[in-house]
């Protein structure tokens, strides 16, 4: 693994990491000069240690947000204040050069967005006061509470997403992923909280609706032609799915598999199950048992997907390998508590302290190295990306 401090860079800045890849950093720093709000986007480069300005802007206006998305070639930002309109800025990454610089409006006021791959984002219009009337309309006939927009970067285009699931899963439910060189879109399509699913299975007898969880996977490109064509429906692959006597439930993704749980009600059984993209395989990777004792947990990390049993003892923490890791570590508790574990060798630890003297948390990281038995600890603020630990 590799540890990569850059705070001597930053020292008290206030940073938002954007990209980390095996030759640079890319980071974002919001502050006010002179009564100027600005916007700094920056590199860092991990051979040389050397910080370099890809750009910056002056916010006009203070509500902006800003979103960051980082691609092998370029890095897209938008500015949005939660109105109905917003700016979409590319750039050359190497140059810092504008590739585009657009001012895009929709109908309703800015909820959320991603991008499914580097030259399309998916816009997520919630109701605002001057559209009620079409918001309702289209709840009717979708069951949406959001408009959602595809905008086409290179052809500068704006299409309305017409296929209602694209528009009711909203953002955090739409996981980018790519396989022997294509790029897919995993859709996690939960019916409700685990909850409220488990209750109404209580109640089946009285419920006639096709109460159903399911998980999707489509090519990216076809996702997005279908939007550009009209279509309400995409062209899509069911993974894995459970009617009201079970839950299904997206987990993560490591290499070309997409993990997720499942769940049956009348017998409480649950297992871990995986998806691999390369030959259309389904297979049970773990039958968890409940811990017997309230010291024992689980610990699931979403991407890359592992997941451990964590043992706490009066004086260690035991942690146990289960799916995409072989680790077999006890390490001190005076440690803390176990963000993830690398290499089935180390393990990077978090503990927070808080002061009376000055009414102040402390945040501590440990990297312990089960190898050597030995340890170190930062005060700072950490990333883990792969096999780096980012110290900023």
């Amino acid at each position: 693994m590799t540890v990569i401090d850059i705070r001597s860079i930053f020292s008290d800045r206030h940073i938002q990491i954007v990209d980390v890849n095996a030759s640079y950093i890319y980071y974002a720093e919001e502050k006010n000069q002179d009564g100027q709000n600005e916007l700094f986007l920056l590199e860092y480069n991990r051979k040389t240690r050397k910080e370099r300005l890809v750009m910056n802007y002056q916010l006009d206006d203070p509500t902006f947000v800003h979103h960051i998305y980082a691609f092998e070639k370029t890095i897209v930002l938008v500015l949005e204040n939660g109105s109905n309109s917003f700016w979409l800025i590319e750039l050359d990454k190497k140059s810092g050069g504008e590739l585009n610089r657009r001012k895009l409006v929709c109908t309703g006021s800015f909820k959320e967005c991603m991008m499914p791959d580097n030259d399309h984002l998916l816009i997520y219009m919630a109701e605002d006061a001057a559209n009620t009337e079409v918001f309702k309309k289209y709840k009717e006939l979708t069951g949406s509470e959001c408009l959602c927009y595809l905008y086409h970067i290179s052809a500068n285009r704006k299409f309305f997403v017409n296929a209602p699931l694209i528009s009711r899963i909203g953002c955090q439910n739409i996981k980018p992923i790519e396989a022997n060189g294509e790029r897919y879109l995993v859709l996690a399509d939960p019916y409700c909280e685990e909850g409220l699913k488990e209750h109404y299975y209580s109640e089946q007898r009285w419920i006639s609706a096709d109460v159903r969880d399911n998980i999707w996977l489509c090519k990216t490109t076809d996702l997005e032609q279908d939007i550009e064509d009209g279509k309400d429906s995409i062209t899509k692959k069911c993974i894995a799915s459970a009617d009201i006597k079970a839950l299904v439930r997206y987990m993560g993704m490591n290499g070309e598999k997409v993990y997720f749980r499942a769940k049956e009600f009348r017998s409480s059984t649950e297992k871990i199950c995986s998806y691999d993209l390369t030959d259309g395989t389904l297979s049970v990777e773990l039958t968890p048992e409940k811990p017997k004792k309230k010291n024992i947990f689980y610990l699931i990390e979403d991407d890359p997907y592992k997941t451990f049993t964590v043992t706490v003892g009066e004086e260690k923490t035991h942690i146990r390998g289960l799916i995409n890791s072989e680790a077999d570590i006890s390490y001190d508790n005076s440690l803390g508590s176990l963000m993830t574990c690398i290499e089935n060798r180390y393990c990077i630890t978090k503990k927070t302290i808080f002061s009376e003297e000055s009414k102040r948390e402390f945040t501590y990281y440990y990297l312990y190295d089960a190898e050597t038995g030995k340890y170190e600890s930062y005060e700072c603020s950490c990333m883990i990306k792969g096999n780096t630990m980012l110290l900023f």
